[in-house]
């Protein structure tokens, strides 16, 4: 009895979905929209939406706009190299928080920061990343 060995790659499609919920959601930030749900049962609005409510183990249904601005709820920052600062945002309206990038502000003002506001690609793809960054909202800053 002989072996046979055969090298060949195999090539198998797939597609990624992201779901329902997510799917708005990025659709929507590439209109510079947020949209998030809220659950019918709690009230709870939630960002990044999901279709499912955790506490009261609903279908979530109802869709809102949130605004693109809300309180900076806390921060981390990697101090190496040139600092990258990762922010939790609660949006305007929202139950839950957005991780996402801080920008034009650095480390050491972060303890002032109370409100941000998204700072929008021009060109936007329907990715987390049509929005470039959150930055402060300073006091006099036209809105």
């Amino acid at each position: 009895m002989s072996e046979w060995i055969v090298r060949q790659k195999i090539r198998i499609p797939f597609r990624y979905t992201a779901g329902r919920a997510m799917s708005r959601f990025l659709m929507g930030l590439a209109e510079r929209r947020i949209w998030a749900t809220r659950c019918e049962g709690c009230g709870r609005v939630y960002v990044p939406p999901l279709g499912f409510c955790g506490r009261c183990w609903r279908e979530i249904a109802e869709w809102q706009e949130l605004p693109d601005e809300g309180e900076l709820v806390s921060y981390t920052v990697r101090p190496v190299g040139s600092p990258v600062i990762l922010g939790l945002i609660r949006l305007e309206g929202a139950d839950t928080h957005l991780v996402h990038r801080l920008g034009e502000v650095e480390p050491a003002e972060l303890g002032r920061v109370i409100r941000v506001r998204a700072v929008w690609r021009e060109d936007r793809t329907g990715s987390i990343l049509d929005i470039a960054y959150f930055a402060p909202v300073r006091s006099g800053s036209l809105g």
